[in-house]
């Protein structure tokens, strides 16, 4: 496949939009422009204008030195993103609760990504941003929380579901996700704070993905349901609740609500990392990535317990016993913020701009927050 950068196609985008019942007249006209461009997306992301209607399209990018020495990497990522969607149209369609994926922007479909590079086509909400929020101050625990209640919906849908949500071949995912935490490690290999004992426990972290996705330590005595896992950085790589990313500042959607699943930065991507597993990792990333260490201190144990609460509201419809201890739950969320770190190195690397220190201030906000991580985990 060709490495040049991709661009909308008009006859597939105005045929698949069609299809979703999108009223499109030959004449409308067909513009686009590209979004986020210099910020570390794996994959072009294309606002798209036909007539008077816009949509956001996602289009494969084979090439690009993100993926150097990773190959497959993004063909798997988009495959995974459509298995993703077509899931919870399948989970929708068999009578599933719609509250558990009302966050998600509406998708018109796509086209895997084989002989052919793959797109997506989904709700464009740029339209709908109003106030500006700035994640590298750090998210209101608000907003923190309504990120944990997207979190507890698609997990509640995935404990709801007959037909779960596949497995995809962790080998590659966790192959192509050590490579790059090693090289990201070393790229941080520049900051003071970071000594050669902690980049050593950094790349323990990086080497160790599988058993921290997939395995429960020792202190484990009750063992927490797996669950749908999206391992995603959240500031930077989706809509959460009620901001976006689609522009150089994120923005409040003042009645949207929704998450927008493939906005993605880092390489750990929707694709990539959508598995069942450990289902505070999620959790962890929302409060470790997204709050001041200020204020991951102060409200960790309400937000943790938010999630539980919110969980226990759903669990009379899981269609298999789910075990979430309480106790077990918090030493989880301990042990899952070592999955926060790596989310934040990879911002800091693919998306250096967002940890820019302030004049005077010897780290930016992601290096802050890091810090702080590693020196109570």
């Amino acid at each position: 496949m060709s490495s040049s950068v991709p661009t909308p196609d008009r006859e597939e985008i105005v045929a698949l939009l069609r299809k979703h019942d999108e009223v499109i007249n030959d004449l409308d006209s067909f513009t686009f422009e590209r979004l986020g461009e210099g910020r570390g997306f794996c994959s072009p992301i294309y606002k798209v204008s036909i007539g008077d209607k816009s949509y956001a399209v996602k289009i494969t990018n084979n090439g690009g030195t993100i993926t150097e020495g990773v190959a497959g990497l993004n063909m798997n990522v988009h495959n995974r993103e459509c298995d993703l969607y077509e899931w919870v149209a399948g989970y929708l369609a068999d009578g599933g609760e719609k509250t558990d994926v009302e966050r998600l922007a509406r998708t018109y479909g796509g086209r895997r990504c084989e002989e052919r590079e793959g797109f997506l086509i989904m709700e464009d909400l740029s339209g709908r941003m109003t106030t500006d929020v700035d994640f590298t101050k750090g998210y209101s625990v608000d907003v923190v929380k309504s990120i944990i209640r997207c979190i507890v919906g698609y997990q509640s849908a995935y404990l709801s579901a007959e037909k779960k949500f596949a497995t995809s071949d962790k080998l590659f995912c966790h192959t192509a996700f050590i490579n790059m935490g090693i090289h990201c490690v070393g790229a941080l290999g520049e900051k003071e704070w970071l000594s050669t004992d902690k980049r050593s426990v950094l790349l323990e972290f990086v080497k160790n993905t599988a058993s921290l996705q997939d395995e429960y330590p020792d202190f484990a005595k009750v063992r927490i349901s797996n669950t749908l896992t999206l391992c995603l950085a959240p500031s930077l790589t989706v809509i959460y609740g009620r901001t976006t990313c689609y522009s150089r500042r994120p923005k409040i959607i003042p009645r949207g609500n929704c998450w927008q699943l493939w906005i993605g930065s880092v390489p750990a991507s929707v694709g990539l990392t959508t598995n069942a597993g450990n289902a505070l990792l999620d959790v962890a990333s929302a409060i470790g990535v997204c709050l001041t260490p200020e204020n991951r201190r102060l409200h960790e144990v309400e937000l943790v317990e938010y999630y539980l609460d919110e969980i226990e509201k759903r669990k009379h419809r899981f269609t298999e016993k789910a075990v979430f201890d309480r106790k077990t739950v918090m030493k989880m969320y301990r042990e899952s913020l070592k999955w926060a770190a790596l989310q934040l190195i990879f911002t800091a690397v693919y998306n250096p701009t967002a940890d820019k220190s302030e004049e005077g201030q010897e780290n930016g906000p992601l290096s802050k927050r890091l810090k702080a991580i590693m020196e109570e985990i």
